[in-house]
């Protein structure tokens, strides 16, 4: 790692059990994304608020909320439905205020897995490049609108059963048609 970076590792959940002398060094930033963390709750989430913290959900909010939404998106076959929002960081589990999302391209000959993980690298290429652009504060928010979910799941229905369930189908992702839903809200550059 260069010099000017630190690690903390934590368990899983255990973010919300750090102090703040814990974490002085990267409460000291210009801009705050949270990425795969669990539920933040306490001091931390109040401060990541209030400094206008981001977060990257692995879905398309407001249809997929919760974990696995990319998966879930896929066995519900709803392929247009796979992608990441970016929006602002709040209490309420992938809730904040939307500010654009993002999707992969369909490449020939990708996998499922292939394919999702491709959101992940659109994700983040483009929040860096309109963070890079000093836009990311002067996009417009849009409220999420919850009559639109589709599904919200926990972890516990991410399960070895559902997983086989939707392995045997052999879903070929190249025989997908994707068309985006009316509320999803693209990035434009």
């Amino acid at each position: 790692m260069p010099k000017n970076v630190t690690t903390l590792a934590l368990m899983r959940g255990d973010l919300n059990l750090a102090s703040q002398s814990q974490l002085v060094d990267a409460l000291k930033s210009d801009i705050y994304i949270v990425f795969g963390a669990s539920y933040i709750k306490g001091w931390l989430i109040d401060f990541l608020i209030e400094k206008k913290a981001l977060n990257i959900h692995m879905g398309l909010s407001p249809y997929y909320r919760g974990s696995a939404c990319n998966f879930w998106a896929l066995y519900d076959n709803r392929p247009s439905y796979v992608g990441a929002t970016i929006h602002m960081l709040s209490k309420g589990l992938d809730n904040g205020d939307i500010l654009f999302h993002c999707t992969p391209e369909l490449i020939d000959g990708d996998t499922s897995f292939d394919f999702t993980m491709r959101s992940v690298a659109a994700a983040h290429n483009d929040l860096v490049e309109v963070i890079n652009k000093y836009k990311i504060f002067l996009l417009p928010r849009m409220k999420q609108n919850k009559e639109l979910e589709i599904r919200y799941t926990k972890n516990v229905d991410f399960n070895d059963e559902i997983v086989r369930e939707f392995l045997e189908r052999n879903m070929d992702i190249q025989d997908s048609k994707i068309e985006y839903p009316d509320f999803f809200k693209p990035l434009y550059l």
